[in-house]
């Protein structure tokens, strides 16, 4: 949401989040690794920093997938896939978002699933 409108309340709260996530990472990375990584490919982004952003966003898929939280991975493969078409690399987005409809459909997130057909249709 700060990316859309600059709003720095938001941000100072994904930051904070971050760092709260990132202690949790300390004893569990099982648990926490992919989401430190998402969090970090997001403020990344929100930095304008795309070539770290799409390093993070990449490790939060692979830490998901490794540990089997499907809906994670899905979740990261989604927020790849927007970041990638909104930075003008449409092919490639529409490519992850064909990844996260497939790990929601595993999953059984079925509202998801139609959520993201509907979004791929504008692109």
């Amino acid at each position: 949401l700060s990316r859309c409108n600059g709003d720095k309340k938001l941000r100072k709260i994904g930051e904070q989040s971050l760092g709260i996530v990132a202690q949790c990472a300390q004893w569990s990375k099982w648990n926490f690794e992919n989401k430190v990584f998402l969090l970090q490919a997001e403020l990344h982004y929100l930095n304008n920093d795309f070539r770290a952003a799409e390093v993070a966003y990449k490790a939060s898929v692979d830490s998901a997938q490794k540990h089997k939280f499907i809906h994670e991975e899905a979740m990261a493969y989604e927020l790849y896939g927007i970041f990638l078409i909104e930075t003008r690399l449409v092919e490639r987005g529409l490519e992850q978002l064909n990844m996260a409809i497939s790990k929601y459909a595993k999953w059984g997130g079925r509202m998801k699933v139609g959520h993201l057909i509907s979004f791929m249709k504008g692109c």
